[in-house]
């Protein structure tokens, strides 16, 4: 179990909930002017005066890399990728114009969580062979704007449902080969547990210029979880014993995750005609993940607390759309993403890295549908633990992802 704790920490940031907003690069705080709003800033509600519905999905592909540290006695000649798989966080938006100034919608989204999964056989199998966190939060919201439509404020409730899965082997040197082994193979599964948190959100409109600004708040979730200890046999009946006399039995397990704030900044112009462009900042404050308390309720002497001490992070963000006919729309963006991790709890659990992503999507809107596709790649930087390894794993991550985006809305 000690070697499965990191994963909880990388609360790994999913952003991607409008193909829109995704096409403009995440820069959307200021122009909030379709249903998904309700995740970039709830006062683009207040804009939009018609009952009108959203859905759609983000399809994730990741492709990563490693390379052991030639220096290391343990991972050096040690390579490994991920398993294929595909991700795809949904989202979801209903909006009801209330009066002449009012706006509420309910929107659905995912607003963290990734698999890094690792194909067998693979020397991390010792830090981890498989984490998974997932969330789903339903958002209520609100807007108000003034007569003008200059400005705008908006908010709500978020409520977020979370859990987690980790697996990973146990490894001991074995006296009679002189060999590393497996000893253990640990899975530990949470329940789907919840919190309560808020956004709120401000638009301005002065002419030809926008700003926006949006914050969601930080949450907490406390888990309750079962942790299976299975010992696997070396075929050594002597080393078997001694292994299962110090292994910790399988038993309900307790911890919780502190998930980060974060705040948006927007500002957006029409001063090229024809062009919609907007810069975005996005501060995210990761530094509240400072250590994780594991709990076993059995056996009190299995806890472990360990250190993280993530940093806060920021996004910077920019984009732009073209009407290019009625019907259709062209949209670029490009984001450089900072990482929260320090050097020392780099691992396969989440081989984080500052990212540079572009984005290019298009618009298309007939009658009172429209539809919005999206494609973004996203680069992470080489990253290496430089030999600081905090589960003494060391070596390079090289990490690529793709993206594609798809909503469908209709405006009554």
């Amino acid at each position: 179990m000690l070697v499965s704790s990191a994963s909880f920490g990388s609360g790994f940031s999913i952003f991607e909930h409008g193909a829109k907003a995704t096409a403009m690069g995440g820069a959307f705080a200021a122009t909030a002017d379709d249903p998904s709003a309700i995740f970039y800033n709830p006062a683009g509600l207040a804009q939009q005066r018609h009952t009108a519905f959203m859905f759609g999905g983000t399809a994730i592909n990741f492709s990563n890399e490693f390379r052991g540290d030639d220096n290391d006695a343990f991972t050096s000649g040690a390579r490994g990728t991920y398993r294929n798989h595909t991700f795809v966080p949904p989202n979801g938006y209903v909006i009801v114009p209330i009066g002449s100034n009012l706006t509420f919608g309910v929107g659905l989204f995912a607003p963290f969580g990734l698999r890094t999964n690792f194909q067998e056989p693979f020397i991390g199998r010792f830090v981890s062979r498989d984490a998974n966190i997932k969330t789903i939060s339903v958002a209520p919201t609100v807007a108000w704007q003034t007569s003008d439509g200059k400005l705008a404020i908006g908010g709500g409730g978020e409520y977020r449902r979370a859990r987690v899965i980790l697996s990973a082997n146990r490894g001991a040197n074995n006296p009679f080969t002189q060999h590393f082994t497996d000893v253990a193979s640990t899975y530990l599964s949470s329940d789907w547990d919840h919190a309560w948190g808020y956004n709120v959100g401000l638009l301005y409109k002065p002419g030809a210029w926008r700003v926006g600004a949006a914050y969601r708040s930080a949450m907490k979730i406390d888990f309750n979880g079962f942790a299976e200890v299975t010992q696997l046999p070396t075929g050594f009946p002597q080393f078997d014993g001694l292994v299962r006399s110090q292994l910790p039995p399988s038993q309900a397990v307790r911890t919780s995750i502190d998930f980060p704030a974060t705040a948006s900044f927007g500002l957006a112009t029409t001063m090229i005609p024809n062009w919609d462009i907007e810069a975005d900042v996005i501060h995210t404050t990761w530094s509240r993940f400072k250590t994780l308390q594991v709990n076993f309720l059995q056996t009190p002497k299995d806890s472990f607390a360990r250190d993280q001490n993530w940093e806060n992070t920021n996004s910077f963000r920019l984009g732009a759309n073209h009407p290019v006919t009625p019907k259709w729309d062209v949209r670029l963006g490009i984001l450089y993403d900072q990482n929260p991790q320090p050097v020392e709890v780099v691992s396969p659990l989440l081989p984080d890295a500052d990212r540079v992503g572009a984005s290019f999507g298009v618009g298309y809107h007939c009658g009172n549908w429209v539809l919005d596709a999206t494609e973004f790649a996203l680069h992470f930087k080489q990253r290496s633990t430089e030999g600081r390894s905090a589960d003494n794993f060391n070596g390079t991550y090289k990490t690529d992802a793709n993206l594609i985006s798809l909503n469908l809305g209709y405006r009554f």
